[in-house]
């Protein structure tokens, strides 16, 4: 089909569907003469636009023939809408295109004025269907020459936008020299390097027109200036050689580029650098505080652990400050991962011990010894299990070798020393403790809930979960938006083993033992899940009692038709006992807490779907661990007589001799009243069978001290609200401190919320990225927070809007939360 009868199909169509046909043909190519159209279109008015003629064909268009159909041809390019005087009549007509220019120009929906050009300055380009079509997906609507050119950047390095930044990722990622890059050939042969590089140039704010590698020296740069951003002093060779009149905008697409999944490139490419160029020299005579906000090089992690590591041998380490900045380096992009975050995490214990060496004072002021244990000295036993579990993980231990054997000595020599000499002394003094006892928890908690309310409660007994243990999964059931966790200690039942520990947490009036050994709740054997359960169904009928990790790998459906009508459900969990109490195992019995805590608060997330409104979580008693070999003098001969149950640490019988190093309980201190108790003194462990490491039974706050969590089910609590505290909203400067408030304490009815927050321009971003966690509790004027942003440096038009946008972090990703706008004030861009 040749352009004339094209052209007459669209006429045709064009009177089909309207009254009359006005069809605009602009054809710089000149295809056709006018006579030729006129010969051939015979039923159709042909009028020849000039540009002297317009208002004439206005007039008769529009006024003297207003039935009658138009061809108007014109042998000039189409103008642009601002120029063309017969716009109005177009717009209500049609425009006819024949030449393949004009057809791509109408397929693209760009102006011809600049597809046109396009085609003439990068020909080769448009030899491909291929390419053309992935243009067509890419181009922005209406585009100009800049979105144009960026189009077909994206098209030929396979970006998935026409963005610059995604672009140069790209370039970057595909290889750095010239000579290996098949998408700088590609740009080359289909395009121009030298515009790419000043597209780039221009971007960025730095030169490339000398370099022989621009791709090397524009991730120097990049580098150079992410770097730069955080630093409090300056390398003025770096500064000379990469210098940026854009340092934000260097400094974002870094920071991007970090957070993105290829990453990969770039982290080599960081630590290439920072080798090359000597980063750790130029830092290693800068005070920490000078590059402490430095995110770039991961030798700055490496070196602030030095420094922390120098600090702790050598006694000047100021607990505080290196407390917060271990905390900060933890969420930083190398603090978080691999062998530095785990020497961080083992780290940030270690200094954190230090500062509760402090606590071991406040011993002798509490009036009930086990009742300032719970308060303050669990959180010794916490960091060291915390630091020990860490330290055992590493990879390379060398570096902590000296700290770990010091604070091993200081935990077990001065710390348990001193614990277990003071316990010596009270418990000899008769010494019962104030906090409630073990044995009264069923009378206590569960009964008078059985009595007064309608609700199925759950009792997960968990062997061997210490205070100290269950006071870090409080906190973490605390996190929780659905519910609330209390948490209080309870003095365990001497002698501390299990046996006794699960009798107490029974229903009973007396406990008493047996010749076998077996502890009988009034009268009737408490060994065994079955003679549990068989106790608690005296109380009430509608009992369960089975172990947990049974209940844990039942199907929802199954789960719910074994607990139908049921009110009481007692859970056993075993496994900080099972690994202790075995010689083979012991060893891992920090790692088996570490789990138990996980296991614990998986169990009540289950419990929860279940739709369980009362779960208690106590234990049957605590333990006592120490890494080191444990010494002769710390063994004392086994306890004479008529034994009848025993471990390390106690024994229970008649007639018991009482060996150098153990005392006998009195009758007020242990609820088993039909026989003897005899307890190790101190940290002693007697001479018979069982671990050495892993030792319970006696009567240390460790052993004897252990928790009761209880966790309500309640109406999902609300996230507090946030607010930007800033009466005038406006930008003046590059960089925009933003104050934060936080509406609520925090509190059951108030949790914690975590945001995401950037400035942006439309879905542009133009600032960097900042995550904050807003947990705040107290009064208004303790719950602000101040956070300063870096934006690109690009022209913004005095007056013109961009808005502070506000995100909340979910476990399934980002909600939009708050938007606040901003005005663009920054006169100092200016000049």
């Amino acid at each position: 089909m040749n352009v004339i009868e094209k052209l007459q199909d669209k006429i045709q169509q064009e009177k089909a569907n309207k009254e009359r046909a006005i069809v605009f043909w602009y054809d710089p190519q000149q295809q056709v003469s006018i006579d030729e159209l006129v010969a051939q279109l015979g039923d159709i008015e042909v009028r020849h636009l000039t540009d002297r003629n317009f208002f004439q064909l206005k007039v008769e268009l529009e006024i003297q023939r207003t039935t009658d159909s138009f061809l108007i041809y014109s042998d000039a390019p189409r103008p642009n809408d601002k120029d063309n005087m017969l716009l109005d009549i177009l717009a209500y007509s049609t425009e006819f295109k024949a030449d393949e220019t004009a057809i791509l120009s109408e397929d693209l929906q760009v102006s011809d004025h600049v597809l046109r050009p396009m085609m003439e300055q990068y020909p080769l380009f448009f030899d491909s269907q291929e390419r053309k079509r992935k243009l067509g997906r890419l181009l922005p609507e209406e585009a100009g020459d800049y979105q144009f050119e960026l189009s077909i950047l994206a098209v030929l390095v396979k970006a998935s936008v026409p963005d610059i930044k995604v672009i140069s990722r790209q370039l970057l990622i595909n290889g750095f020299h010239m000579e290996d890059n098949d998408f700088l050939k590609q740009l080359k042969r289909n395009f121009s390097l030298e515009r790419t590089f000043e597209i780039i140039c221009r971007y960025f704010g730095v030169t490339l027109e000398r370099a022989e590698e621009p791709l090397v020296e524009l991730l120097n740069a990049l580098i150079y200036q992410h770097f730069k951003q955080s630093v409090n002093f300056t390398v003025e060779e770096w500064d000379k050689q990469w210098a940026s009149s854009s340092p934000n905008v260097c400094s974002l697409f870094v920071e991007e580029w970090l957070q993105h999944g290829d990453r990969s490139v770039l982290e080599e490419q960081i630590k290439e650098w920072e080798k090359r160029y000597h980063v750790r020299n130029q830092l290693a005579n800068q005070d920490i505080e000078n590059y402490s906000l430095v995110e770039t090089f991961p030798v700055v992690d490496a070196l602030m652990i030095e420094k922390c590591i120098d600090e702790l041998y050598h006694q000047t380490i100021n607990v505080d400050d290196r407390l917060s900045l271990i905390d900060q380096r933890l969420r930083t992009h190398w603090g978080s991962k691999g062998k530095l975050n785990s020497l961080y995490e083992t780290l940030y214990e270690a200094v954190r011990m230090e500062k509760l060496k402090a606590v071991v004072n406040r011993m002798q002021q509490e009036t009930d010894y086990y009742g300032s244990y719970a308060k303050h000295l669990y959180e010794i036993d916490q960091t060291y299990r915390h630091f020990m579990y860490h330290f055992t993980h590493l990879d390379t231990k060398d570096r902590l070798e000296e700290i770990a054997s010091r604070l091993t000595n200081w935990y077990e020599n001065e710390y348990l020393r001193r614990i277990a000499d003071e316990m010596n002394f009270k418990l000899e003094d008769g010494y019962v403790s104030k906090l409630m006892p073990q044995r009264t928890f069923f009378a206590k908690k569960i009964l008078p809930i059985l009595e007064k309310e309608n609700t199925r409660v759950f009792v997960i007994i968990s062997d061997a979960l210490r205070y100290e243990a269950a006071y870090e999964l409080h906190e973490q059931l605390t996190e929780r938006e659905n519910g609330t966790s209390d948490i209080e200690p309870m003095a365990a039942s001497f002698p501390t083993y299990t046996q006794l520990g699960m009798a107490s947490l029974l229903p009973h009036r007396k406990l008493e033992v047996d010749e076998k050994g077996v502890v009988n709740a009034d009268g009737k054997s408490t060994k065994g899940m079955d003679n549990r359960l068989k106790i608690l169904k005296t109380v009430e009928p509608q009992t369960e009692a089975l172990k947990l990790k049974d209940l844990l790998s039942m199907k929802s459906s199954e789960a719910e038709q074994l607990l139908r009508g049921k009110r009481l459900v007692y859970l056993y969990h075993d496994r900080i006992d099972a690994h202790g109490d075995s010689n083979k195992t012991e060893h891992e019995t920090y790692e088996a807490v570490q789990n138990t805590i996980k296991d614990l608060h998986y169990a009540v997330d289950r419990l929860s779907r279940l739709q369980a409104k009362r779960i208690f979580i106590t234990a049957d008693h605590g333990f006592l661990f120490q890494f080191k070999q444990i010494e002769e003098h710390g063994k004392i001969p086994s306890v004479d007589g008529k034994v009848i149950d025993g471990s390390r640490r106690f024994a229970i019988g008649h007639q018991l001799s009482v060996p150098e190093g153990a005392f006998k309980l009195t009758e007020r201190q242990s609820p088993l009243k039909n026989a003897e108790v005899v307890l190790a003194k101190s940290l002693n462990r007697f001479k018979t069978g069982g671990g050495l490491q892993f030792i319970h039974g006696g009567a240390l706050p460790q052993e004897a001290v252990v928790p009761l969590i209880e966790y309500r089910r309640i109406e999902k609590a609300h996230p507090v609200n946030l607010a930007v505290a800033m009466i005038n909203k406006v930008i003046t400067n590059y960089r925009v401190p933003i104050s934060f408030y936080q509406e609520q304490s925090v509190s059951d009815e108030y949790t914690s919320r975590k945001v995401r927050a950037a400035f942006y321009q439309g879905d542009e971003r133009i600032s960097n990225e900042v995550e904050l966690v807003f947990d705040l509790k107290g009064e208004n004027r303790e719950r602000n927070r101040k956070v300063e942003f870096n934006l690109v440096e690009k022209h913004y038009k005095i007056g013109e809007t961009c808005k502070l946008k506000i995100e909340t972090v979910t476990k399934k990703g980002y909600e939009p939360y708050l938007e606040e706008e901003f005005v663009l004030r920054l006169y100092e861009a200016l000049y």
